[in-house]
């Protein structure tokens, strides 16, 4: 089956209308529709029925969409990493909590020693990064630890830090001072849905211990629900890299070590691109500044895991 076809396909339910598409790929409307024929008759299926304003995906159609596009970018990853450019690139996986703290210094760092190096971030929540990785789409990321990574990376431990409670400038709370758990018991909570590895242990710690989980909103933005906090509407948790060592938070927000509730980071690796000399570099580097951040004392309570 030519992946061709595929991505043919894909445009046309993207535009749907095989018109434009063929305009859009610079096909001819007929070529276009041959090439769609051959498709369907490979899959012994109809992706399309014909309506008078175009195109519309029967249920064969949808599946096809849906499944196709983690494999069209899987083989454009494979294609680049068995030729020449696979070398000179580097895509790495990193949560929105690490970017004032690590992100930008790496892009920095990067860009001086390794001009050269194409590199592409992929910032997202723990489960967003989950799906990159399962799709192949990441060389590096860095993740909540977990004791089965996805199939294709080296997962090892990286760095054990606080949680730590968020609320309003005015709410008491001190970097120097750790609260109980008890302090969020049926307090108003803004966090992440349960795919996320914080939201999860702040309900199932509660839930050992019989407090109660008061959730208000339930967001996949970090930087909203530090707003919300900031704004007295609900307290938040999150690691304590989203805010150590961050003036932008000063002024607006207070927060406290939660005590007895940590979360460690894992650097993972994809093993089908440590052949890269960009990846080796890139991780060698991840390393390099997370060393440097812990050893500046910026990242609170931040202890560096086995050497790797």
């Amino acid at each position: 089956m030519e992946s061709q076809f595929i991505e043919y396909f894909l445009r046309v339910a993207e535009l749907g209308s095989i018109n434009k598409a063929a305009a859009d790929l610079r096909l001819s409307q007929p070529a276009l529709s041959r090439h769609i024929g051959q498709l369907e008759h490979q899959l012994r299926a109809t992706l399309f029925t014909r309506t008078k304003g175009g195109v519309r995906l029967t249920e064969a159609g949808e599946l096809l969409q849906e499944r196709a596009r983690p494999i069209i970018r899987q083989l454009s990853s494979l294609v680049e990493q068995v030729g020449d450019r696979a070398a000179g690139q580097l895509s790495l996986g990193v949560a929105p909590s690490w970017r004032h703290l690590f992100t930008t210094k790496f892009i920095q760092r990067l860009v001086a020693q390794y001009p050269g190096v194409r590199l592409r971030i992929h910032e997202g929540v723990s489960h967003e990064l989950r799906e990159a990785m399962h799709a192949g789409m990441l060389d590096l990321a860095i993740v909540p630890f977990e004791g089965s990574p996805p199939q294709g990376y080296v997962h090892k431990p990286l760095v054990r830090e606080p949680l730590i409670l968020v609320g309003a400038k005015d709410s008491g709370l001190r970097p120097d001072k750790p609260v109980p758990l008890s302090r969020l018991d049926n307090r108003k909570l803004a966090l992440a849905s349960r795919q996320n590895v914080i939201r999860t242990t702040i309900e199932n710690s509660m839930a050992r211990r019989n407090l109660q989980f008061n959730l208000l909103f339930e967001l996949d933005a970090m930087h909203l629900s530090m707003e919300l906090a900031s704004q007295g509407i609900a307290d938040t948790v999150s690691p304590c890299c989203a805010v150590s060592g961050n003036a932008y938070w000063d002024d607006s927000i207070s927060w406290s070590p939660i005590r007895g509730l940590h979360m460690t980071w894992a650097l993972c690796e994809n093993s089908a691109r440590s052949h890269s000399p960009a990846v080796s570099e890139g991780r060698r580097l991840v390393l390099d500044v997370v060393d440097e951040i812990i050893q500046s004392n910026s990242w609170l309570d931040a202890e560096r895991l086995k050497k790797l």
